[in-house]
């Protein structure tokens, strides 16, 4: 069935065609209602679906209403339930929302607020300080740092490089003699050895290894769990506190806490 165009009814093609105003035009036939000039989608102005030009578009206009008595009595009525509508939803949503602008600070705090109710509610905090209770106490030889309590692993805080000892810095209960140093036996030049192939580290093929200082017990899915003097293979450290590296006794690898082992 052909297309029909609204000004001229005759048959319109598709090379032709103007879709506009929710009828079908020939481009030429698409001009103003009032003097005649043609337009197209840019500049034309429909008014009850019919093109004008800006010229001579229909302007609208006010209506005049006449100022009466009732009018005012109604406009006046209106005014009031507009203030009593708006003071009553204000006074019911008083105290209850606070509008607050959203900036890179704000959008921090909620983060670290987040952080903190997910630690709080899977009980990460609790875990970890019972943790710490069941850590093994320094063994008391003597050497301990009056009022310093358990050596942290890995410190070098009072060491004795002389001795090669702890404890015989600053701090140091009275009555606490320092060994005295070890005396190294004098050089004896050893008979030349035969030259033989250097052997490849055993640990060459398991990257950094460290060795764990405790138990631990993994608080999450992504970290892993070993146990006291566990090897830890292939380790790769993460931040200032964290590492991740795969337990050599079970072959599960995951995050642990860089404290808890030490490098060898």
């Amino acid at each position: 069935m052909s297309k029909k165009c609204a000004k001229c009814t005759k048959s319109v093609y598709p090379t032709e065609e103007l879709k506009c105003l929710d009828k079908i035009w020939h481009k030429a036939c698409f001009k103003c209602e009032t003097c005649g000039m043609t337009l197209n989608m840019k500049n034309y102005k429909g008014y009850e679906k019919l093109p004008y030009c800006s010229a001579h578009y229909p302007q609208t206009k006010h209506t005049q209403v006449a100022d009466t008595p009732e009018t005012r009595r109604i406009a006046e009525n209106t005014k009031i339930q507009s203030n009593v509508q708006y003071h009553a939803d204000f006074e019911k949503l008083k105290g209850q929302k606070t509008s607050v602008a959203e900036d890179p600070e704000l959008a921090r705090i909620k983060h670290n607020t987040a952080i903190q109710s997910n630690i709080n509610y899977w009980g990460v905090r609790e875990q970890r300080t019972a943790m710490e209770e069941r850590r093994p106490e320094a063994p008391d030889d003597g050497r301990q740092v009056q009022g310093s309590g358990r050596r942290q692993p890995g410190s070098i805080e009072n060491y004795d490089p002389m001795s090669q000892q702890y404890g015989s810095g600053i701090g140091v209960p009275t009555g606490f003699h320092h060994p005295e140093p070890v005396r190294q036996a004098p050089y004896q030049p050893q008979p030349p050895q035969s030259y033989s192939e250097p052997q490849p580290p055993k640990q060459a093929n398991k990257g950094m290894v460290c060795r764990a200082l405790y138990d631990y017990s993994a608080a999450d899915t992504d970290e892993v769990s070993f146990m006291d003097g566990d090897l830890i293979i292939q380790c790769h450290p993460i931040d200032a506190g964290w590492m991740e590296g795969t337990v050599e006794r079970t072959g599960k690898r995951g995050m642990l806490p860089s404290n808890y082992v030490e490098r060898i």
